[in-house]
């Protein structure tokens, strides 16, 4: 069910890490193994690093530290204090919060296949991305408040996303939203009827992100984030202003307007996007 687990979580940390590094690839797809897109945070791997620390019994009466099997070990040595102490789960969540904005920033155009139903920190990814496009069946729930969480770490990314009144909503009731509901909301921008119809729509967003700057790509998606809820100001004019300007007398708008007089085509349009699955 792709729960956020250690795996899962220092694994999406590698590729945030490894695209950040790599402005050539153009476009970065999410999506899930099996039939979930992810089923959001993993409470028995909160509980078994508890138990390897001695802080839950798992099984009658406490005997002392719990002993993981062999599956449990990695990662639960580097986990323990990150679990059971108060400065521990601040910096979990601290990094579990930054991943979120990392790839939220991307210099990349991101975009979500919802192979199947997302729950809390999935719908987070989902909201991080630049588009999602989901198979039909799919449902997104953030069901937090029913274990007694809140869905805090992904509330800026799910409130931009689908606005206050919406989120108030989800966060709630907890209800599940469909993917009708979840277009109308702004968070899916496209239904399709099953996953064999992902690869046809990222090969036609790829033709249209190889007519694009990938620079004026990775510019935008940043103005688009220091510009959200800000109130128009003299610093903000002063901002949207020096981007514009820094664009304009950029490399890539000196070129794109050569190709515009010339009647020819930038650098970029002639490198073709290799969609790959990895």
């Amino acid at each position: 069910n792709n729960a956020m687990n250690d795996t899962l979580s220092l694994g999406w940390r590698d590729a945030i890490a490894y695209l950040k590094g790599r402005p050539d690839i153009r476009i970065a797809v999410l999506t899930g193994n099996g039939r979930m897109f992810c089923a959001g945070g993993d409470p028995k791997s909160f509980q078994a690093a508890q138990a390897a620390a001695g802080a839950i019994s798992q099984g009658g009466e406490a005997q002392g530290p719990a002993v993981p099997d062999a599956g449990a070990i990695a990662g639960t040595a580097a986990g323990i204090e990150f679990t059971t102490t108060q400065r521990g789960k601040d910096s979990m969540a601290a990094n579990m919060a930054r991943d979120f904005f990392e790839w939220a920033t991307l210099p990349q155009f991101t975009i979500a296949l919802l192979n199947g139903s997302a729950m809390g920190g999935g719908v987070g990814m989902l909201c991080c991305c630049d588009m999602v496009v989901g198979v039909k069946t799919a449902h997104v729930t953030l069901s937090e408040v029913k274990l007694g969480v809140i869905p805090a770490m992904i509330s800026p990314y799910v409130i931009r996303t689908i606005g206050a009144a919406n989120a108030k909503k989800l966060f709630v009731t907890a209800e599940n939203c469909s993917m009708q509901q979840a277009k109308e909301y702004g968070m899916v921008q496209r239904i399709v009827n099953d996953v064999s119809e992902f690869p046809a729509v990222v090969d036609e967003i790829a033709q249209k992100i190889r007519a694009c700057a990938p620079g004026a790509v990775t510019r935008a998606k940043r103005a688009i984030v220091n510009c959200l809820n800000q109130p128009t100001s003299d610093s903000l004019i002063g901002y949207t202003a020096k981007e514009y300007v820094e664009a304009r007398l950029g490399e890539e708008c000196q070129e794109g307007m050569r190709a515009l007089s010339t009647k020819t085509k930038p650098r970029w349009v002639e490198a073709a996007i290799d969609v790959r699955d990895t």
